[in-house]
């Protein structure tokens, strides 16, 4: 897809109108109202901040020692692992001190609960003041989000979309990570068709994350990508190595041990459950028992397998194996936060790159929109409503990309043949 089809958000609108009208009928959401929609979000973005500015001290409204507090547990983890004290950061009483000393009116200790492997990405973290690297670590996770972006889909509107992302912005607001593994998603996706060797090291990366990345190998297996599922795998295996060989066998220990502390949140950490777009935090909200909560979650995780060989598993156009993918990854993940919805925006993207060429069908794009604005719903709605519904929109989201699939194969075979946008990887 060239970058003037990518920019013609309106081109493929076209519909039959009617009661016997003929000719094109232009969609609503039309090229000039996306820029017109996500320009005011983003301004929203620098107004806000700017009134504080205005009313109150400046260095103390921009410092992420107030905003986005959750990236003290990263400087933390790295300023120990420099002192050659990795394990430690798996102790809460040592880790505590250590987020103490930069944010010292810090409420309670944040958890590491990543596995080994994330030090070599955070390591050199701590050689940089808190405030510095805070800023540098999200402008850089935000730069490499917005070039995966314009890897599936060049052009300034994507562009401008990407940094509109209410993901983008709770990312930021958290201090999280959500923008760096949806870059390694975006990226390693975007190169599969053409540099499988290359996706692959990019999709083992993600193994800092390893709940994120349990269904790439699965896909890759049913798409028959050796390449790329080798490269995953010699990735992963080879990070993990060094991350054993630098910081020693018992930050393994550790973190196998801190899986339970996870759950232990999960279960205890009633405040949380907002913030976790699962089917076990919705039924754990509801109140439900623990082995409804579960059920669910095991629902959601068989419907994310099975979509995914279902779609990777015979020719299918790349952009909606991606897709299907990313919001399958989401749909199977017990432990999920809310900075995780980032990858909402990776599925907008694919979706969106396959329609401009290809066409929208009724409501799509609507539900494009819906997903683009899941992670504002998080944040605002959910808490106030005491229902936690994203999942219902991911698995909504998941079903939409499985049913093209589904009639685009049906249209294929009608043709009597496999057409040429839907490449067997």
């Amino acid at each position: 897809m060239t970058t003037r089809e990518s920019e013609a958000v309106e081109l493929p609108a076209a519909e039959q109108g009617s009661g016997g009208r003929t000719g094109p009928r232009r969609h609503w959401l039309t090229r000039q109202r996306l820029m017109a929609y996500s320009g005011t979000l983003l301004i929203i973005y620098i107004v806000l901040p700017c009134s504080q500015f205005l009313h109150e001290n400046w260095i103390h409204q921009l410092s992420f020692g107030n905003r986005g507090r959750d990236y003290v547990v990263f400087w933390a983890a790295s300023h120990l692992a420099l002192q050659g004290h990795a394990v430690d950061a798996y102790n809460m009483t040592a880790l505590g001190a250590a987020e103490k000393f930069v944010v010292p009116d810090l409420k309670g200790t944040l958890p590491w609960l990543y596995p080994p492997t994330f030090f070599l990405l955070i390591y050199p973290a701590a050689l940089l003041p808190y405030e510095l690297s805070a800023w540098l670590f999200f402008g850089l996770t935000l730069a490499a989000f917005i070039l995966a972006v314009n890897a599936i889909v060049p052009g300034k509107i994507p562009t401008l979309l990407a940094l509109a992302f209410p993901g983008t912005l709770i990312t930021a607001l958290s201090g999280q990570n959500g923008l760096l593994t949806a870059a390694l998603m975006g990226f390693g996706l975007a190169l599969l068709a053409r540099r499988p060797v290359r996706a692959g090291v990019v999709l083992g990366m993600l193994c800092i994350k390893p709940h994120l990345a349990v269904l790439i190998p699965l896909a890759l297996l049913c798409s028959r990508s050796w390449k790329a599922l080798a490269a995953t795998a010699a990735t992963a295996a080879t990070m993990s190595v060094l991350a054993v060989w630098f910081f020693g066998t018992d930050t393994i220990v550790a973190f196998v041990h801190g899986i339970g502390v996870v759950e232990g949140f999960v279960n205890t950490g009633s405040k949380l459950l907002p913030r976790i777009p699962t089917f076990y935090s919705m039924a754990k909200l509801s109140q439900m028992p623990a082995v409804a909560a579960y059920a669910l979650q095991a629902f959601s995780a068989c419907a994310a397998m099975a979509s995914v060989v279902y779609v990777w598993s015979r020719p299918s156009a790349h952009e909606l194996r991606a897709a299907t993918l990313v919001c399958a990854t989401l749909a199977f993940s017990l432990y999920l936060y809310d900075y995780d919805l980032t990858w909402y925006g990776l599925v907008v993207a694919w979706y969106g790159r396959y329609g401009l060429v290809h066409g929208f069908r009724h409501y799509e794009r609507e539900g494009l929109i819906v997903l683009w604005l899941g992670p504002m719903m998080s944040l605002l709605v959910v808490p106030h409503v005491h229902f936690q519904f994203l999942p219902f929109i991911t698995l909504g989201a998941l079903a939409m990309v499985v049913t093209r699939v589904r009639n685009e194969r049906r249209s294929v075979n009608a043709r009597g043949g496999m057409g040429v946008d839907q490449p067997f990887l």
